[in-house]
C-alpha cells in the first residue's frame, strides 16, 4: 500500500514538471539561432550569430554555422556575414576548377587551352592568342596563297587575289632616355663659365694695352734707335766711301740705301 502511494506521487510530480516546461516551437529569423536553454524563459530567445558564424535560413537551432576562411592560394570574393557564408576566389594567375571554388589551378597561357584540370598546347591548325581562352581553328585561305603560316599563338595570314598584302606590322623603336640637368649641374656650369670669362679678361686686357701702346709709340722706330749706334753708322759710311770704282753697281746701291737710312729723320 505504501509503495503504491509512492508511485502515484512520483507520477504526479513528473506530470507537473512536463506541464511547467516552456514551449520551444519558436522560429528564429536568418542570422539568429534559438538557444534551447533560454527557450520559453525569456522574451528574446533568439540570439544573433557570433562573429565568424552565419545562419542563412530561419529556424536555426543549437547555434550558427562557421564561416569559410579564404587563405593561402584563395582570397575573398565576398566576406562572411550573419546571414551568408564567405565566398572565395583564386589569386591572380590561378583559376577555380569547381563551381564552389574549392580548388585552384594555374591559368593557361597563350597558345594553350584548359582541358580538365590542366592545360594543353593548342593542336596543329589551331591557335589561342589570349590567356585562359580556348584554341580556335586557323583561317582557311580559300584559293589564296598563305602569306604567313599560323602558329599556336597567331592565325594564318592570307594574301588576296587582288595582290593587296596585309599591312606591315608597326615598328616600335625604343624610347631614348632624355634627362635634364639637375640644380647641381647648372651650378657647376655657371662656375665654369664665370672662371673662363675672368681668365679671358686677365689675358686679353694686357694684350690689348700692349697693342695700343705699340701703335702709338711706333715701336719699329724705337727699336731702330736702340740697335743702330752712331759708331756703326760712321763705319758704314767709311766703307761706302773707300770702295774702288771697279765695284759693281749693286754695291753702290747698297751704300745709297744705307745713306738714305741714315739721312731719314728719327722721330
Amino acid at each position: 500500500m505504501g509503495r503504491g502511494r509512492l508511485r502515484l506521487v512520483t507520477a504526479a510530480l513528473l506530470l507537473l514538471s512536463v506541464r511547467a516546461a516552456p514551449p520551444c516551437d519558436q522560429t528564429c529569423p536568418a542570422g539568429t539561432y534559438l538557444d534551447p536553454r533560454t527557450c520559453g524563459r525569456t522574451n528574446e530567445p533568439c540570439k544573433l550569430c557570433p562573429t565568424g558564424t552565419f545562419a542563412s535560413e530561419a529556424g536555426a537551432r543549437g547555434g550558427c554555422i562557421s564561416c569559410r576562411i579564404c587563405e593561402g592560394i584563395f582570397t575573398y570574393r565576398r566576406s562572411c556575414s550573419a546571414i551568408e557564408d564567405a565566398q572565395c576566389k583564386c589569386k591572380s594567375g590561378y583559376r577555380c576548377t569547381r563551381g564552389d571554388c574549392r580548388e585552384c589551378a594555374q591559368n593557361c597561357g597563350r597558345g594553350e587551352q584548359l582541358i580538365g584540370t590542366g592545360c594543353e598546347t593548342c593542336p596543329w591548325g589551331t591557335f589561342n592568342n589570349q590567356s585562359d581562352g580556348f584554341c580556335k581553328k586557323w583561317t582557311k585561305c580559300s584559293g589564296d596563297e598563305v602569306l604567313k603560316q599560323g602558329t599556336s599563338t597567331s592565325d594564318v595570314i592570307c594574301s588576296h587575289m587582288s595582290g593587296s598584302l596585309a599591312p606591315p606590322a608597326s615598328t616600335t623603336y625604343p624610347a631614348i632616355p632624355f634627362s635634364t640637368p639637375g640644380p647641381g649641374k647648372n651650378l657647376e656650369m655657371d662656375i665654369v663659365l664665370t672662371v673662363g670669362l675672368v681668365l679671358a679678361i686677365v689675358f686679353l686686357l694686357p694684350l690689348g694695352v700692349f697693342l695700343i701702346f705699340w701703335k702709338k709709340r711706333k715701336l719699329p722706330d724705337m727699336l731702330k734707335r736702340i740697335y743702330i749706334t752712331p759708331e756703326q753708322s760712321t763705319q758704314e759710311e767709311d766703307a761706302c766711301s773707300c770702295r774702288f770704282p771697279e765695284e759693281e753697281q749693286g754695291e753702290y746701291d747698297d751704300c745709297s740705301k744705307l745713306a738714305q737710312f741714315k739721312d731719314s729723320p728719327m722721330n
